[in-house]
């Protein structure tokens, strides 16, 4: 027995129908395929679009198993078919509703909870189609019979379970028709065609189906075919429509998920509805029907008796740290203003920034005043009270410049009208204003042209009173000025009195011939040559801190050879490693090196004398001269330079003491040398210290740039 229809034994309707069915399956299969290749180059609507092809796959192998079954002459292989497409026919109208529900925007019910829920019936359905030889729940007595001609049918009694699944396709397709016509009545004219078309196209089937099992139509099932319509209805969606490129933006994705809050309103100022924004806003749930008054605060001037809204209201919703800042604006939304949106914004972040501000103006101790072009005040911040005197209502209105001394009116005038012209920011500038007692008081401002600025439209001052600065300025340049006087005087003072006292010494050297006598001489010269320079190093410490005025580049080996010049440094020895040009005074610089250097000679030269007298026994050596070696070198890890030596080193008990005046491990030694260094370097800028090193001796880094 043949499994086919034999070709010659055809007819043409039943080669129309066959030819209908597969063309149904081709251009339903043709146009998923054309919904995978877009959705590659939309990753955005992939979703969608895979929903689509799942649509159009299913309508595909539907119509197509429809059309082999009109082929099959054998009653037990059409009845097998049969059995496999009741599978595949739950597959178009649940992917139709999945499809509807994200093109309409209801991507939160997109969810495993949903698929779980449309997924019992289609697993109840598969278990009952592969056992259908062992009840008869989808159908009972088949039959083959022929209709229309020559074209094998079969004629068959349907079950419980056929019914059911028809009945459940129904209201599938049912549901996804309303969501995208419900969805429409809110959208543009664009999206109503999408959505008409794609309805058209899903309701077409479903009354073939009606039609045939209610025995209306043909004893013929062309549901197969009739998606035919349905691709026609979704090509049109996406040639003229644009349905893959347009689609319309879901209420979850804008609304619902927005910060702001949204509630309509009816025409008696009930909630129709709400987003999530809106409840969390107001603390509360917005019913349908609850009117909007039960959930506002009481003080919330949002709507007028008549029920018309403000331009906007602010209200304040929960108390403590649960405290929220909400505005809000009523607009008409209905035809004949039927309906109204309330829109609600949190806006309490700026609210407590505002008033953090507002309390750091109100109790800083500087003037924030905000003034015209012409100088009047517009705004004078509280801390004007403190500072001046005044109330800051009692200057607003009043031009500022009234109020500062007279001589320095037309200067600080000038300043401020090019600020103005310019549009460019004031620098600090400082003049007398006087104070509510009469007196005058030095305050220094900066000012910030902003009258562009819609926010402020004016000049903002800002003044602090720098009073007791400039009196403590004043009184330290007085100080520093009695002090370079006192060392000068001291300074000559003192080296009368040693120069006459070194002449008389030289003067008895020459007549005193005793041995004895002549070593007293010594002791007393070598206590003159002391006290001179105590001081010619007091001197240089009273001048040479504070500030360095003009300072240059300078090449370190050049000025260190010249400082070691300067020094008595007989039988020692200087070595300049690396130099590299420091920016410094150059006389300072000297100075600094002077005094390094001949620290170095000098623990030298006591260093060895000892030694030899302790080795001769005696407590003179005779000795002058110091082997020392003195380097010069740049500093490896940071931008500086160092002084090393390779003489005795600093003893332990005097470590980071070194630089105080008065620190001395010679007992002949002033103890001002390094104090010296220590003030150049700080004048400088620079940071120095003592560093360890490998082979003895002491070596002294400076760090020119911090």
């Amino acid at each position: 027995m043949p499994t086919f229809v034999a070709v010659e034994s055809m007819t043409a309707t039943h080669v129309a129908f066959v030819v209908l069915l597969v063309g149904s399956a081709l251009l339903s299969g043709g146009l998923g395929t054309y919904a995978l290749f877009v959705a590659r180059e939309q990753p955005g609507n992939r979703r969608l679009l895979s929903l689509f092809s799942l649509l159009m796959f299913g309508a595909a192998i539907w119509s197509l198993g429809d059309g082999v079954q009109l082929l099959l002459v054998d009653e037990q292989r059409k009845v097998a078919l049969e059995a496999a497409l009741n599978i595949v026919t739950i597959v178009p109208p649940l992917a139709w509703l999945l499809f509807a529900l994200s093109y309409a925007g209801r991507d939160r019910w997109l969810n495993r909870r949903t698929y779980a829920v449309l997924a019992v019936e289609p697993i109840v359905l598969t278990l009952v189609a592969l056992t259908t030889g062992g009840h008869e729940l989808l159908w009972s007595g088949s039959d083959l019979t022929t209709t229309l001609g020559s074209i094998p049918v079969l004629e068959r009694e349907l079950g419980p379970m056929y019914v059911f699944h028809a009945l459940y396709s129904y209201v599938i397709v049912l549901v996804g028709a309303y969501v995208l016509l419900f969805r429409s009545r809110t959208q543009d004219t664009t999206f109503r065609g999408q959505a008409a078309l794609l309805t058209v196209g899903a309701l077409v089937p479903l009354v073939t189906n009606v039609a045939h099992l209610s025995g209306v139509g043909p004893d013929l099932n062309l549901t197969g075919s009739a998606f035919t319509v349905s691709g026609v209805a979704f090509w049109l969606a996406i040639t003229r429509y644009r349905l893959l490129d347009v689609v319309p933006v879901a209420r979850e994705s804008v609304i619902e998920e927005m910060r702001d809050g949204y509630v309509v309103l009816d025409d008696v100022n009930r909630v129709v509805d709400a987003n999530p924004a809106a409840e969390a806003l107001l603390s509360t749930s917005l019913s349908v029907g609850t009117p909007v008054a039960d959930v506002l605060p009481a003080d919330a001037d949002v709507l007028a008796e008549d029920g018309t809204g403000d331009e906007l209201a602010e209200f304040v919703v929960g108390e403590g740290t649960d405290r929220r800042f909400v505005t809000a604006t009523v607009s008409s939304v209905g035809r004949d203003d039927a309906s109204r949106l309330l829109v609600l914004r949190d806006v309490t972040d700026t609210r407590e920034a505002e008033q953090r501000f507002q309390t750091l103006i109100e109790n800083a101790s500087d003037i924030v005043a905000v003034l015209d072009v012409d100088g009047t005040v517009r705004y004078q911040s509280p801390s004007t009270k403190q500072v001046l005197g005044y109330e800051p209502e009692e200057m607003v209105g009043g031009n500022a410049f009234d109020y500062i001394h007279p001589e320095d009116q037309a200067e600080l005038a000038t300043e401020f009208a090019k600020g103005v012209a310019e549009d460019r920011t004031i620098d600090r500038v400082e003049y007398r204003v006087q104070h509510a007692d009469g007196s005058w008081r030095v305050h220094e401002s900066v000012a910030r042209n902003l009258l562009d600025d819609p926010t402020v439209e004016g000049i903002v001052i800002n003044t602090r009173d720098v009073t007791e600065r400039i009196e403590r300025e004043r009184e330290l340049a007085a100080t520093n000025e009695r002090l370079d006087r006192f060392a000068s005087v001291v300074s000559h003072d003192l080296r009368n009195p040693l120069n006459v006292a070194e002449g008389y010494v030289e003067l008895l050297e020459d007549r005193v011939g005793d041995e004895t006598d002549r070593e007293y001489l010594a002791e007393v010269s070598a206590s003159h040559d002391r006290m001179t320079r105590i001081v010619d190093d007091v001197l240089a410490l009273a001048r040479e801190g504070g500030e360095i005025g003009e300072t240059m580049p300078v090449e370190l080996e050049s000025i260190a050879r010249a400082a070691w010049a300067g020094v008595d440094t007989d039988g020692a020895t200087l070595v300049v490693v690396d130099s590299t040009t420091v920016e410094a005074g150059r006389d300072q610089l000297a100075r600094l090196l002077e005094n390094l250097f001949r620290n170095s000679v000098e623990h030298a030269t006591g260093a060895q004398s000892e030694e030899e007298a302790d080795d001769a026994g005696t407590t003179d050596s005779g000795a002058d001269d110091a082997s020392v070696t003195v380097t010069v070198g740049l500093l490896q890890d940071e931008e500086g330079f160092y002084v090393a030596d390779d003489g005795p080193g600093l003893p332990a008990e005097i470590g980071a003491r070194a630089f105080e005046p008065g620190v001395t491990s010679q007992g002949d030694g002033t103890g001002l040398g390094l104090a010296i260094v220590a003030d150049i370097a700080a004048a400088h800028g620079w940071s120095v210290e003592f560093a360890d090193t490998d082979g003895g001796g002491a070596r002294v880094e400076f760090v020119t740039k911090n």
